[in-house]
């Protein structure tokens, strides 16, 4: 009698458990999101992220990325469904990124309006991230079952984003107004600079060539002319006080190329012209580079240059050798131009890209 009691107990129970086992759902997958930003931008996207990404059966785990950059999306070894860093520095372009947890692909990748307030910026990210996560589960719904591999290839577009996030390179042309001691005269030039980091201080160099047409020079009732080619290097430091006003300091040297030519000689001389002389240039620079979008952009500077050498044109006299020209060893510079980013020309494709996954 008691064992026919104990065997519908057993029965019961059975009834009860086996539909909730069937109704039991799946373990999740997981979703990892790297933040870079304050404390605040951190714990507002965790929150916001993990509530709108719950309807698709997700574990959403966030990250303090502590201002790194995308380039760790390459570097995690962690299994996960779909993996995302999202950029909310202040002073830096608020953008997310979102790659497949396996092959690293890119599924979403998007730079949002500078002008946005921090808490639209989030709830912004959260939709474009969670969206970006539903799509992805959809088409591996769709997909037939792969092996698993062992470790994830990092893909070449993975490393090029990389690349591109830690290098900035750009050029300027410009122009310039310098006076090199018979008032100032314009000039026109170009520069290659390189700057690196994601930080509001980032270390950089730059190098220009610039050139100054003939200046007529008269002094003793004489004429002549004189023209000159400037190159310089100098090591950089930018301050990123927002995505769009950079301001620099920049110190190093060069050369300059003095050409001066005797046109016509004071009375009772002989023209004789010296020829070319290089004059080592000690050189400091201060300036700001306002961003207009993709990457293009106006400087305006200011430079002190200072010549090494002191050198002096004289006229060769019976009674002596009076000066006819000296050029100044304090000379300043003012320049103004037009700057492109490199790194930014590059994106328009991926982001086209994305534009059509989207």
């Amino acid at each position: 009698m008691k064992r026919g009691l104990h065997a519908s107990y057993l029965y019961a129970a059975a009834l009860l458990v086996a539909p909730r086992l069937l109704r039991a759902e799946p373990t999740p997958q997981i979703v990892r999101v790297y933040v870079a930003g304050s404390p605040e931008a951190v714990t507002g996207s965790r929150d916001a992220v993990q509530e709108l990404c719950a309807r698709s059966n997700v574990a959403v785990i966030v990250h303090d990325a502590a201002g790194a950059d995308e380039a760790l999306l390459a570097t995690s070894s962690a299994r996960s469904l779909a993996e995302a860093y999202v950029d909310l520095r202040p002073g830096m372009p608020t953008r997310v990124v979102v790659v497949d947890g396996e092959s690293h692909r890119d599924l979403e990748r998007r730079t949002l309006p500078d002008k946005a307030s921090l808490e639209m910026s989030i709830e912004t990210v959260a939709h474009v991230l969670c969206a970006a996560v539903e799509s992805s589960l959809a088409a591996r719904a769709t997909e037939p079952p792969r092996p698993r591999e062992s470790a994830r290839p990092v893909t070449a577009s993975a490393e090029v984003g990389a690349s591109r996030s830690l290098w900035e390179p750009r050029v300027t042309v410009f122009a310039a107004t310098e006076n090199f001691g018979a008032g100032f005269r314009g000039g026109v030039g170009g520069s290659l600079a390189l700057s690196t980091g994601r930080g509001r201080v980032r270390p950089g160099a730059i190098l220009s060539l610039s050139g100054f047409p003939a200046m007529e020079v008269e002094a003793a009732g004489g004429l002549a002319s004189l023209g000159t080619l400037s190159l310089r290097l100098l090591p950089a430091l930018e301050w990123h006080a927002t995505s769009g006003v950079i301001a620099f300091v920049a110190a190093g040297g060069g050369i300059d190329r003095f050409v001066f030519d005797a046109e016509s000689a004071p009375a009772g001389t002989l023209a004789q012209a010296p020829g070319a002389t290089l004059d080592g240039i000690a050189s400091g620079m201060i300036g700001l580079r306002f961003q207009f979008g993709r990457g293009v952009g106006a400087l305006f500077a200011c430079d002190a240059d200072v010549d090494l050498l002191r050198h002096v044109y004289v006229i060769e006299t019976s009674q002596g050798r009076p000066s006819f020209f000296e050029p100044a060893r304090l000379r300043p510079v003012a320049l103004a131009g037009l700057s492109i980013s490199l790194e930014a020309l590059s994106e328009p494709g991926s982001a086209t890209h994305a534009e059509a996954r989207r």
